[in-house]
């Protein structure tokens, strides 16, 4: 004979064995990205306001050298221009012009290789001394305000960023604009 269940107990059984109705996001199988998606988006929100901060910040004005069709009757014009160039390469760094590369000293001219300033023993480049040189030739030349600046691809970037440093000058304003040229070999 079957056991006779209390009304309690029919009470219980019903509760337990009762289908509960799920929410429609429950019953599917796909996953719900919704708050995925949330953060992503804050996160994409937040590396785009730092990173126009961080450039605002770190902006350097430079120009890249102008492009010109060449011609014979016009060079009066650019030969009285002083056409500076400073060159960064491992042994240390080339200050040429219209008139030649700069010997050391920054006060004579002189042919071939020469290195305007040296590097240090460790490779370290001497900016003080770049600073010096460029500040002699802007004494000679104070309408200038261009200075083309070229590295070799082996010099550092840091070497590059310290050199446009040190062609502005420290507390007189030297060669303002820094046109960047292509790596010499």
């Amino acid at each position: 004979m079957p056991a006779r269940l209390t009304p309690r107990q029919r009470a219980y059984v019903r509760k337990r064995t009762r289908i509960p109705d799920l929410d429609p996001s429950e019953t599917s199988d796909e996953l719900n990205i919704v708050p995925f998606l949330d953060i992503v988006v804050n996160i994409v929100m937040f590396l785009l306001m730092t990173l126009t901060t961080v450039a605002f910040f770190s902006q350097v004005e430079a120009a890249l050298p102008e492009y010109r069709k060449g011609g014979i009757g016009k060079r009066a014009a650019a030969d009285e221009a002083l056409n500076l160039n400073v060159t960064i390469t491992r042994e240390g760094v080339v200050v040429s012009g219209s008139g030649g590369k700069l010997a050391r000293g920054c006060t004579t001219t002189a042919p071939g290789k020469v290195i305007t300033v040296p590097a240090g023993m460790n490779g370290e480049h001497d900016w003080k001394g770049l600073t010096n040189c460029v500040s002699r030739v802007k004494q000679q030349f104070e309408d200038e305000t261009r200075v083309t600046l070229s590295a070799d691809p082996e010099v550092p970037y840091e070497d590059l960023v310290a050199a446009m440093d040190a062609v502005r000058g420290d507390e007189n304003e030297l060669f303002p604009e820094v046109l960047l040229s292509a790596g010499i070999r």
